[in-house]
């Protein structure tokens, strides 16, 4: 017991020297957590916005596949972004970019399907060769049998061209128009 109060009795405080030591010590480990938390953010970043680019290319692909192939008739190809057909219930689709926007556009309304478009390129056949994968290429939309999709999505969010999330997704899809004899 008297061991215990002359323990509380001493007054010695810590040297100038020793404070230093636990201020350095306690400041790299600071700066070690602050590190791995920034690089978990820079993880987060590139991973949500790559699975947001693929996402938005799936989606698109999928539904101008899916509308293509049910695809009564070909009706213009303006261009290699711009496509108009006619689906299985009568109505007038035609799918176009504005800037970097997908657009969807039928009965006089304009919707859009995805942002982040860098490139959609639609190539036109009328005959397509599976065993050697090419095809006939056709600018007359009466003739249009199959139709290859190429897009190229990136982030929607404005980041620096060498960020991390600055991801793109580049996806294809081959179709063939079931409804056209």
């Amino acid at each position: 017991m008297s061991r215990l109060r002359s323990l509380l009795r001493d007054q010695r405080g810590f040297t100038l020297t020793e404070l230093l030591v636990v201020a350095t010590v306690l400041g790299m480990i600071l700066a070690g957590v602050v590190f791995i938390q920034m690089q978990g953010q820079q993880a987060y970043l590139f991973g949500s916005h790559r699975v947001e680019v693929q996402q938005n290319n799936r989606a698109a692909l999928e539904l101008m596949t899916r509308e293509l192939r049910s695809a009564q008739s070909v009706t213009a190809i303006p261009s290699a972004t711009d496509l108009t057909f006619v689906d299985e219930n009568g109505t007038t689709i035609e799918y176009q970019i504005a800037g970097t926007t997908l657009n969807r556009i039928t009965g006089g309304t304009t919707t859009g399907v995805i942002g982040g478009v860098q490139t959609l390129t639609m190539s036109y056949y009328s005959a397509w060769n599976g065993a050697t994968n090419t095809g006939t290429a056709t600018t007359i939309p009466g003739s249009v049998k199959l139709v290859r999709l190429q897009l190229v999505t990136g982030t929607e969010d404005h980041v620096s061209t060498g960020a991390p999330a600055n991801q793109h997704a580049t996806m294809e899809s081959l179709v063939r128009l079931r409804n056209i004899p």
